[in-house]
């Protein structure tokens, strides 16, 4: 089996995500955001804080395994309805940076970011959106949380993707290369059926979705057709261009 970037970033069908929740200052009309952009490895604000908190340094695994701990020790989880007045209001790093709160997607696009800043290949990271579930008898909820593709010695392709969250079952004490894998569900089986995953270069999904103003959060038991919805967006903002321009 192959462990490179033409693998895996070909390993699951690719497929537009537009994030439809933010408001241009001229409208109140919500616009599309193609998910991938949130993703801000270039921002130097990042790289600022990747070179004074030394996340940078060591392996790969060791590099992940710093970025998951910082955010877990900076970021404070708070609803986008207490602090965004709106249900799902997706922050671009920065914004988390300055804010300095955030719910789980916040946290999860600010993770792979750093990580990325960090010197991890994009191939080796990504935001992950899915259901989560706390206990058998439990009902489903979604949350977004990161992913990342750890060097294991123990895994017979040597490599495995592991869960990297910092809010819902938050296991930042334990280093990648001893994460439970993401495809076992991850800490305590928790983590279910994936709806979406993207990173700064693709967005995979068997189809193109529209991220509305449904939840994608820890402690909600959303499902995957009040948050997530099949659209094509782009065709829509298309046509609005042509009405315009001819």
């Amino acid at each position: 089996m192959a462990n490179n970037k033409n693998y895996w970033d070909n390993k699951w069908p690719k497929a537009p995500i537009i994030y439809n929740g933010r408001v241009l200052r001229v409208g109140s009309e919500k616009v599309g955001v193609d998910v991938r952009n949130f993703i801000t490895p270039q921002d130097v604000m990042l790289k600022e804080v990747v070179t004074r908190y030394k996340l940078d340094r060591g392996d790969l695994n060791k590099r992940a395994h710093a970025v998951q701990k910082f955010v877990v020790k900076f970021l404070t989880y708070k609803y986008d309805d207490e602090s965004q007045n709106c249900p799902e209001f997706w922050q671009f790093p920065f914004e988390t940076l300055h804010t300095e709160i955030g719910d789980c997607e916040d946290g999860a696009i600010l993770m792979s970011s750093l990580c990325m800043a960090a010197g991890i290949p994009e191939w080796r990271t990504k935001v992950a959106a899915g259901y989560v579930q706390n206990s058998p008898t439990a009902p489903q909820g979604g949350h977004g949380y990161s992913i990342y593709l750890a060097d294991r010695k123990d895994s017979q392709r040597k490599m495995e993707w592991v869960i990297l969250d910092w809010c819902y079952y938050e296991d930042s004490r334990v280093a990648p290369e001893s994460k439970p894998l993401a495809k076992d569900g991850g800490v305590r089986k928790a983590y279910k059926d994936t709806w979406f995953t993207f990173n700064n270069e693709f967005s995979w999904n068997q189809t193109s979705l529209k991220i509305g103003a449904g939840r994608v959060s820890q402690h909600q038991t959303t499902q995957m057709n009040e948050a997530v919805q099949e659209e094509d967006l782009l065709e829509k903002v298309m046509i609005s261009v042509a009405a315009k321009v001819g």
